[in-house]
This record gives C-alpha cells, structure tokens and sequence, in this order.
C-alpha cells in the first residue's frame, strides 16, 4: 500500500518534459563518463555476486544505461522516455537488453525475475516512489541486491517543498516531484527492504541556515535475508 501522496499527473509530465529538455544540451559521452567514474566499481563489485545468466534490471536507465558494462547477460533497461531517448541519440544506446519505455509504477514482468535493480538518482523523479519500491521489492529475486542513489535534504528542506509543490505548484514546476530527507527515505526503503549499506558519496555546501544535502549510495537486499538473518 502507498505511503506517499502521490503527485498529481500533470505535474510529473512537466517533470518528464524537463528531463529531456535538459538532456537535449547535455554531451552523452561526458555525462557517461561522469557517472561510471563515480558508480561502476561498485556496480561491479555486487555484480560479481550473481552468475552471466542472472538477470538485471535498471529503473530510470535515461540514456546511460550505466548496467550495459555489468557482465550479466540479460539485461533491461526501463525509462518512460526511452523511446526520446534512442531517438535523441541514434546508434549510442546498448542494443542488447530489452527496453521497457513504460512507467516504474507498474512494471510488465513477473516476480521474482531479477537478481540485481539499480535506481540511479530517479526514485525522485517518479509519480509515486512507493509503488516503484513495491514493484522492486516484487520483481527482486530472494537473495538479490537493489542498489539507489538519491540527494538527501535536510528535514525542514523537505518538509517546505512537500507542502509548496501543494500549496504553490507554479513554484516548483521546475524541481524534482519529491524532496527526500534521510530519515524519510530510510523509513520508505525498509518497508522494501533490508538496508544493507548507506553511503554518503558527496556532502553539498550549502550557505542556507537548517539546509543539508547529500548523496546517497543505498545497498538494499530481500526482507526474507534480513528475517532470516535474525531468525
């Protein structure tokens, strides 16, 4: 069941066509670059858990597809704008995999199908985040590793722009959907899952009085491997 109020349709499309309008005046090739520097080796590191046949799904891929360099055979990559994207950037996206340009609320595939999901900073950027969890505790297979990164705020920070994105929508059209503190995110993840590792990756200077930003790394694995952990 949801937690979360979800946010209205319309502001998550202005939110879709922001992502990529961005996309648009960004270099592919840098961006990659970017992220596999700062994500890759530990990708690969649970990567190597799993056999090649094991099967990898990668929620809000955009156009990096950062799980096409895992050695897992089977991959797929899911992303409402999947379609812009291949087509913004012709011949650059993987051809192996299966792509899923549909929304992460409700995935097409049965349970169970996945050892190992990545979310990379996109939880935020979804209509309802609750539902995609559900759908990633569902589709993980026991055993399996789910890997989110998210920019944290401080609580006050979060608490403004929930009730902003409400009260004044026109004043946040530009911002992500959701604003996250940790403490929120941490109590929303382990509704999912076990909290296997949390990695503050960057800390962001911010010169704003109660403001606190940064970046998480969350290594999550199966309730059932934390219950029979402390059985």
């Amino acid at each position: 069941m949801s937690m979360h109020k979800a946010v209205d349709n319309t502001r998550w499309q202005s939110s879709q066509k922001l992502s990529l309008k961005a996309w648009s005046h960004k270099q592919l090739s840098a961006e990659r670059e970017r992220v596999e520097r700062s994500m890759l080796p530990l990708l690969q590191r649970y990567a190597r858990e799993y056999t090649q046949n094991s099967a990898v799904l990668e929620i809000g891929c955009g156009p990096i597809c950062i799980t096409r360099l895992l050695p897992q055979h089977h991959k797929t990559y899911l992303d409402p704008l999947a379609d812009d994207y291949r087509r913004m950037f012709p011949g650059e996206l993987p051809e192996d995999g299966e792509y899923l340009p549909t929304v992460a609320e409700r995935i097409p595939k049965s349970d169970a199908s996945y050892e190992m999901i990545v979310c990379l900073n996109k939880i935020a950027h979804t209509q309802n985040p609750e539902l995609v969890l559900n759908e990633a505790e569902r589709l993980l297979k026991p055993g399996g590793t789910f890997i989110l990164t998210l920019r944290t705020h401080s609580h006050l920070e979060a608490r403004i722009h929930y009730w902003a994105i409400r009260l004044f929508p026109y004043l946040c059209s530009k911002t992500r959907p959701y604003y996250y503190a940790r403490s929120g995110i941490v109590r929303t993840l382990e509704r999912h899952f076990n909290i296997a590792e949390d990695i503050v990756r960057k800390a962001y200077k911010i010169p704003v009085p109660f403001c606190k930003r940064e970046q998480h790394i969350f290594v999550c694995t199966t309730q059932d491997k934390k219950n029979s952990a402390t059985a």
